[in-house]
């Protein structure tokens, strides 16, 4: 009897330790499963815009030149980046495009970035038409299941192609907006707009972000609200610093979206 009973012993520590084994086997393939699910090296492929930035340079004006130029994921928004000269806005008739009202083309810590929205100004959002040739399609970042799959801006200055993470998507009063500075911010403006771009986003990204990081903001016009003020639409990232991952990173709604999801009630499958 004692040699059975120290058989079994000796089989249920085996058992134990196998058990065990398959746990960790396991545990270590769902992470290396979430690692590929969330640090995708392939999620968003930058695509140069240096060429294009050239070609659009010989229609620049004496209103407006050529500093930049601007893509969304997910959307048509592949667009020139013009800064104003003087206070003449002499836009050029071509109407994809976005403008800065830096003055300049420099790099500067933050970047506010603006575009037309004309056919996409309701409280339903449209995500695709053939009819959006501005930044209309922006407004797809009000829907969770757009804001979950398209997470990157890319912005290219000065010979150089950037990418940028989203961080926070905003609805802010025009005047609102219109008090930040149109060129180099202090540390105190960027505190204070980062501060309330946080606050106010309607989606929390699982991203840190740090004193020294360089934000860029991609702005549009929107009536999305019927209150009769006049709103400015923002989507903003952060710039991704050298070896720092190109991921599919989370996203998640926060209290500052019921607002959005009652003005969408219906039109998203998943508010439930």
């Amino acid at each position: 009897m004692g040699k059975k009973k120290k058989l079994s012993e000796k089989v249920k520590l085996y058992n134990v330790i196998l058990v065990g084994i398959l746990s960790l086997f396991v545990l270590a393939l769902s992470l290396v499963l979430v690692d590929k699910m969330f640090n995708n090296k392939d999620y968003y492929k930058v695509r140069s815009r240096i060429n294009n930035i050239e070609k659009s340079k010989t229609n620049d004006t004496d209103g407006y030149e050529t500093i930049g130029w601007v893509r969304v994921q997910g959307t048509n928004i592949d667009y020139p980046l013009y800064g104003l000269i003087h206070s003449s806005y002499d836009y050029p008739v071509n109407e994809s495009y976005l403008w800065s009202l830096n003055m300049d083309s420099k790099f500067h810590n933050v970047m506010l970035t603006y575009g037309h929205n004309i056919m996409n100004l309701g409280s339903k959002p449209a995500l695709k038409d053939e009819t959006f040739t501005r930044l209309e399609e922006l407004m797809a970042y009000v829907y969770y299941d757009f804001a979950k799959d398209n997470k990157y801006i890319q912005l290219t200055m000065n010979g150089t192609d950037y990418l940028y993470k989203i961080f926070a998507v905003n609805f802010m009063y025009v005047a609102d907006l219109n008090e930040y500075p149109e060129g180099e911010f202090s540390q105190s403006d960027r505190d204070k707009y980062l501060d309330r771009l946080l606050e106010e986003s309607i989606y929390d990204y699982n991203i840190k972000i740090d004193d020294d990081d360089k934000i860029l903001s991609v702005a549009t016009c929107t009536r999305f609200f019927e209150d009769g003020l006049n709103y400015d639409f923002i989507v903003t990232g952060k710039l991704v610093k050298p070896g720092e991952k190109v991921n599919n990173y989370r996203v998640t709604r926060n209290k500052n979206y019921e607002k959005i999801a009652n003005l969408l009630k219906g039109d998203e499958n998943d508010e439930n």
